[in-house]
């Protein structure tokens, strides 16, 4: 074990019971997405109290703050950013914990406290090397990932990016016990684009339907068709999956309505399905609407990209697992997740990757994100903490 190692342990197993201790206090005050103002001012003071100088945006959402050594110079020495995200769920928790959330209806739902004293661990141990850290290290506090159009957008234009050569970046996962950690190649998540469709047609009596153009008839064939559109006219073997989750027409049972309103989403893996899918939709849909008479109106909010996972970037975070979790802890994810992460914004502007950290209490259920029992081990706070830092300085030590 190395000395960068050594003064990592040293570090974190002094403040773990600090780092559970803000762990709690954040779950015990969940803000949702756009609101995290107190949050925010937390962090920032937690990280100026280690040294850091800190950037807050304008708005009091969201900040990034560095870690400088003495000597710093860009042109020669790099900069690595480690992202958190700030945001909690509409979720009413039940977890009965001692310190579940005060604020009703609003909980930590996704882990998103774990990441912040994760994250803030990596800055406690990072901050202790002193003249021994060998570049710049950027710590990125993101608000509202669980939203679209999201915060890394705002922390972008903000300048977070700027200067930086890499950028790391963990999930909680809660299917993988405590002390394992996923990691994956290439495509991570997928892009999770929303659509809403109105179909308009002519109302009328349901005893004379022929009187009328029906548009929740139209909707039902649109809704069939579009969910046959992967495999059929987009190559099944880059997946994309659509989904409805609304259909609203009418209030009372024997009256056609005048239009019928349908929304959801389109996740796609690559980029050429997620430009592809969208002018085949219109295509689809007009092509019915047209056969019935009726007209429609189809709009999009395009959320964040598929993450794709630099190989060496990743590479780097899978060798920092192995020398904390041990070799055998690794799991090599198969396949990508259909869900959607803003992370990705971050990976247009340098490479980085993210990995999965097991959060799973031995012994206990598991409860899934999003869901109002999700209860992490604390266990993880400071394994993710030693793995981005070592991952952090191996990759500053590289010139």
């Amino acid at each position: 074990m190395g000395t960068s190692q050594d003064k990592i342990n040293a570090a974190l197993t002094a403040h773990r019971d600090g780092l559970i201790e803000l762990r709690r206090h954040l779950h015990a005050n969940p803000e949702l997405s756009n609101h995290e103002f107190a949050t925010t001012k937390h962090i920032a003071q937690q990280l100026r109290d280690l040294g850091l100088q800190v950037h807050v945006r304008p708005e009091g959402l969201g900040l990034y703050a560095d870690l400088t050594p003495p000597g710093f110079d860009p042109s020669r020495d790099r900069t690595v950013a480690i992202r958190s995200d700030l945001d909690a769920l509409p979720i009413q928790e039940q977890t009965e914990l001692s310190f579940a959330s005060c604020n009703p209806g609003v909980m930590h739902a996704c882990g998103h406290d774990m990441h912040m004293a994760t994250v803030m661990g990596a800055a406690v141990a990072l901050s202790e090397m002193g003249d021994e850290l060998p570049g710049r290290v950027r710590f990125l506090y993101q608000h509202a990932e669980e939203v679209a159009p999201g915060g890394a957008e705002d922390l972008v234009a903000f300048g977070a990016m700027e200067g930086v050569d890499a950028v790391l970046g963990l999930h909680c996962d809660p299917e993988r016990p405590v002390g394992r950690a996923g990691v994956k190649v290439g495509p991570m998540t997928a892009a999770s684009d929303a659509f809403e469709l109105t179909i308009e047609g002519t109302g009328g009596h349901t005893a004379r339907p022929h009187h009328a153009v029906d548009p929740v008839y139209v909707g039902v064939q649109v809704a069939q068709a579009l969910y046959g559109m992967g495999g059929r006219l987009l190559d099944a073997r880059d997946p994309v999956v659509l989904a409805i989750g609304v259909i609203q027409a009418g209030k009372v049972p024997n009256a056609i309505p005048n239009s019928v309103t349908i929304k959801g989403t389109v996740r796609t893996l690559s980029k050429k399905h997620r430009e592809e899918s969208k002018p085949w939709m219109r295509k689809v849909i007009e092509g019915i609407c047209a056969g019935y008479g009726a007209t429609f109106s189809l709009s999009f909010n395009e959320g964040a990209p598929a993450i794709h996972n630099d190989a060496q970037i990743m590479g780097l975070l899978e060798g920092a697992a192995q020398d904390v979790l041990g070799g055998d802890a690794i799991d090599q994810i198969p396949l990508p997740s259909m869900g959607a992460e803003d992370f990705s914004y971050y990976l247009e502007h340098a490479p980085g990757a993210m990995f999965r950290l097991g959060t799973a209490l031995p012994d206990e259920p598991r409860h899934l994100l999003h869901t109002p029992f999700f209860n992490p081990s604390e266990e993880a706070i400071g394994l993710g903490a030693r793995i981005l830092s070592l991952a952090a300085m191996r990759f500053l030590s590289q010139k």
